[in-house]
């Protein structure tokens, strides 16, 4: 299948409405049907589930893009230029979302589409949205190309279409003057993001040089101040800006809200748009400064910690008035304009474990091949289905030249050498599995993954890990949970925690909305090499919110909180702060391909520190790798690689935007290349 995202302007680029055009060209034989549990449904390159529950699973592809400063997205309008039958009978497999921790439940029909022979859906470009990311304005919605008649179980696909996009301007959309840092990593993240990067430059925000305040924030008691003091002194060298401690106290005296949370967040909002903040870390167990989502779907309500209350600034949160917070009704776009991380307790010698942790990690960590080093532990979800799906595609995005233990759970017995495996040393943990406050768990027993039963015995204090998971409640803050022991035992543990305060939620056998999070999350840490763990965090979920509508993606998006400093730096691409050693500096580069945009071949000219095992792949917008232009070694120095435009079976790609990324045994590079067929 082939996708072509290329943006063409139809208007003048200074213009406040305009249109965007993009095209959709696949083939019959890239529609591969399958079947589950006696029902059917087809799978296509870059498709994803998109519908709610009971609805026919027919996949959608995602569409995400940069639109000017003041505008949202009017309407889309498709041109069907080709249509094809999939010759047979079918029926569809109705969507059945469910928790982790439960079972999939019976099948529930939408009765006023599977009774009767009205094509499905009745329109082909749906859930369109747009929003703010740090002052840019980003446009996505999801092209689903089939024509389903349920009755008579005709199913047909859209091969060729055409897609247009209008935005119009909007006076009620913030227009913004930020810093040259605040927009630059909003920038860099983006980049990754939207089809047309090239127009970041034209459509940023509009440059404020007189913002002067701390672009770094530690917001606690006032009893904490001291114990906070060198975290703070160390971040004013780190961070490109001043750092600064704040009392809640002082919040609490010169900013109103309706309760303290509605202030805290009054307080940040005001020192983003006015004095360049970037970076804030909370302090806090759970009460005055955790804000508590109202957010129900179908029934479920979510009643857990959202700390996105305090990284997305857009709107009040509350827009309908009834002081719930983070309702669909109250208005919110989801995308983060600062990067916010949390020290979830009030105890001195808590506190004071978790900033000398994050000290350590960052001014004298210690040397060896941990840091290169990651541990994927994929639990049974629902037998046979389990977290060996995800956890093979985070393999896929972490560097070749990394150690990877793969521990998963297969039939009915499972390794269960996870602790030592930690204390041996890891960078990064992913915990694929079952989640309670206590911990995350194996399905069949000994059912301790990471919990109260064993990670007493994690002693790897000198080797600390990202850990990061998809698991029920692992992070409820307003328990004493696993998250928050992981981030204050003495002996280990972890050095950040991303955990989700409520339950996650899977769409078996096809990746479900807590699944793809954690896909995203490798996407920013290793493809993109966003190693910043607030911003890298952020960003995944701006990534998930740009791409694919998926049904519970806003519980995932909520209740996903880190545990950390937002401003720490992944070990693996720490270049060295104050006195600590500096390690990887010296990386491989890409540079643009000549000519760029190229209508068929081009040069793309390297540069490698080191000798090594080395691949060079072309991804599309989507991240999916679409093409390999070398995989060998590649010698120390200077060279270049040639590329023809086909795809790794001989086709021309299409039109569209590309990341071409450079990965090795010295690390990794990207570069973007536009094709124009």
């Amino acid at each position: 299948m082939r996708i072509v995202l290329l943006v063409v302007l139809a208007v003048c680029m200074f213009a406040t409405a305009g249109e965007l055009s993009f095209s959709y060209d696949i083939s019959l034989s890239d529609v591969e049907m399958t079947s589950f549990e006696g029902y059917d449904f087809p799978l296509i390159e870059n498709g994803y589930v998109t519908f709610d529950d009971g609805y026919p699973n027919l996949p959608g592809v995602p569409y995400s893009f940069l639109i000017p400063q003041g505008t949202v997205l009017e309407d889309i309008t498709v041109e069907i230029h080709e249509i094809q039958d999939i010759e047979g009978n079918w029926t569809i497999d109705p969507i059945r979302y469910c928790s982790l921790n439960q079972m999939p439940g019976s099948r529930t029909f939408i009765s006023s589409i599977y009774n009767s022979d009205q094509v499905f859906p009745s329109e082909h470009a749906l859930f369109m949205q747009s929003g703010s990311k740090t002052g840019f304005r980003v446009g996505n919605f999801v092209f689903v190309p089939f024509k389903y008649r349920p009755l008579s179980g005709d199913l047909s696909v859209i091969t060729s279409a055409s897609i247009t996009v209008t935005y119009r301007e909007d006076a009620s959309v913030e227009r913004l003057s930020l810093t040259d840092q605040q927009i630059d990593i909003a920038k860099n993240g983006l980049r990754n993001i939207v089809s047309n990067p090239e127009m970041l430059d034209l459509w940023s925000p509009s440059l404020s040089p007189n913002l002067r305040g701390p672009a770094w924030v530690v917001i606690s008691d006032t009893l904490h101040e001291d114990l906070l003091a060198p975290l703070v002194t160390h971040r004013n060298n780190t961070t490109g800006g001043s750092a600064a401690y704040v009392s809640l106290d002082w919040i609490y005296s010169n900013y109103t809200g309706y309760d303290t949370q509605e202030q805290i967040r009054n307080y940040l909002k005001d020192r983003f748009e006015n004095y360049g903040l970037i970076y804030a870390l909370i302090v806090g167990d759970f009460g005055e400064t955790h804000r508590v989502s109202s957010l129900t779907i179908s029934g479920q309500s979510l009643d857990a910690t959202t700390d996105l209350y305090y990284s997305d600034l857009d709107g009040t949160w509350d827009g309908d008035g009834d002081h719930l917070y983070g309702e669909y009704s109250d208005g919110l776009d989801y995308y983060s304009d600062i990067y916010v991380g949390r020290f979830s307790s009030n105890m001195q010698d808590r506190l004071e474990q978790m900033v000398n942790r994050t000290l350590a990690y960052e001014q004298t960590p210690t040397a060896g091949t941990w840091q290169n080093t990651a541990l994927l532990l994929g639990g049974l979800l629902w037998p046979p289905y389990g977290g060996q799906t995800v956890c093979d595609t985070i393999a896929k995005r972490i560097p070749l030249d990394w150690t990877v233990h793969k521990l998963y759970e297969v039939g009915s017995t499972h390794p269960n050498n996870q602790i030592d495996l930690m204390n041996e040393g890891v960078s990064f943990c992913e915990p694929t599995g079952h989640g309670y406050s206590m911990g995350t768990f194996w399905y069949y027993d000994p059912d301790d993954m990471i919990s109260n039963v064993n990670y007493l015995d994690l002693t790897n204090i000198d080797m600390l890990p990202v850990i990061s998971s998809i698991a029920c409640l692992a992070g409820k803050l307003s328990a004493t949970c696993i998250a928050e022991k992981l981030m204050y035992l003495p002996t280990g543990g972890a050095v950040a925690v991303m955990f989700n305060s409520g339950n996650g939620w899977g769409l078996p056998p096809n990746l479900g909305p807590s699944e793809i999070l954690e896909i995203c999350i490798s996407d920013q840490l290793f493809t993109y090499e966003q190693q910043e763990i607030g911003v890298m965090h952020s960003l995944a979920k701006d990534q998930m919110r740009a791409g694919p509508h998926v049904y519970f993606e806003e519980f995932v998006l909520q209740e996903h909180n880190l545990l950390g400093d937002p401003a720490l730096l992944f070990i693996p691409g720490y270049l060295g702060v104050e006195d600590g050693p500096e390690l990887n500096v010296l990386l491989p580069s890409l540079s643009a391909p000549v000519p760029n945009p190229t209508v068929g071949s081009c040069y793309i000219a390297y540069d490698m520190p080191s000798a090594g095992m080395t691949e060079i792949v072309v991804y599309d917008i989507t991240g999916r790798a679409v093409g390999t232009i070398f995989s060998g070694t590649l010698q120390a120095g200077s060279g270049s690689v040639s590329f023809d435009g086909r795809d790794n079976s001989g086709n021309l790609l299409p039109s569209g935007c590309y990341t071409v990324v450079l990965t090795g045994t010295s690390g990794s590079a990207a570069t973007r290349m536009m094709l124009i067929r």
